[in-house]
């Protein structure tokens, strides 16, 4: 297998890690048909941006990603939160507007709860979400194609942000890791990319998180909050943090 392109190799490295929790340099070798000193440069670069831990001979997914599991399992996780915001979320959209979904389960949900209410536009890496609309021909799809990350079940990529350079979205749903009163936080950088260039293409960015996110872990940081309008969520958040992000301007929409 020759896999053209780094970055391409970067990805699908992560993928054979998480499948299995250790990646060998010989085995990698191999399988990509690069010598074993590029696979230890890719290596130490994923490891510098915090995607993996070095190991001899091989690495190891770090021990800050040890409890991630994957998307089908995740959407099953707090699916009744994830409706709950999915309901409020589309309540803030225009019917016929240009709408922007991130991967995740959360943004996912917003998918759902809008495909039988909205006939605009909606945007995508996700291919939960282009699944979930193939049914619903009232509903403009454009689907951002790349490189396929198998445990998020999302396009990322360099083509994927090319083609965003000429999109115009007016309003982003954005999932995220974790929220702090700095930021917006994702577990990997595999996908920042991607994020940040939906982000740059929107005139508003809605966060949909529940509230298990606040102050969770989250090692890569996406955005600040001059970059959201508002925050969608299903219970009350911490004081001192919901004042923090209040304090920025961001809107709080609970039930």
């Amino acid at each position: 297998m020759r896999h053209r392109g780094a970055e391409r190799r970067r990805v699908l490295i992560l993928e054979q890690l998480f499948h299995s929790g250790h990646v060998s340099v010989s085995p990698l070798s191999e399988l990509f048909n690069v010598s074993e000193m590029t696979i230890r440069r890719d290596l130490h670069q994923l490891a510098r941006a915090g995607e993996l831990e070095l190991v001899h001979g091989g690495a190891r997914i770090p021990e800050h990603q040890r409890d991630i599991v994957d998307f089908s399992a995740r959407t099953l996780s707090n699916s009744t939160a994830k409706q709950s915001i999915a309901e409020r979320a589309a309540n803030l959209l225009a019917e016929r507007s240009v709408i922007g979904i991130d991967a995740g389960t959360t943004a996912h949900s917003c998918a759902v709860a809008l495909s039988e209410i909205y006939s605009g536009t909606i945007i995508t890496n996700s291919i939960p979400v282009l699944s979930s609309l193939v049914d619903f021909p009232g509903v403009s799809v454009i689907g951002l194609g790349g490189d396929l990350l198998h445990r998020n079940k999302a396009m990322v990529g360099s083509r994927v942000t090319s083609a965003l350079e000429q999109i115009r979205i007016e309003t982003l749903l954005l999932g995220a890791s974790a929220v702090t009163a700095d930021g917006i936080y994702n577990h990997s950088s595999v996908e920042l990319a991607t994020k940040t260039a939906l982000i740059a293409a929107s005139a508003e960015v809605i966060l949909v998180a529940d509230s298990t996110k606040a102050n969770a872990s989250g090692a890569v940081r996406v955005c600040g909050w001059e970059k959201i309008s508002s925050l969608v969520t299903e219970a009350p958040w911490p004081a001192d943090l919901a004042q923090a992000i209040s304090r920025k301007n961001i809107t709080f929409v609970t039930p």
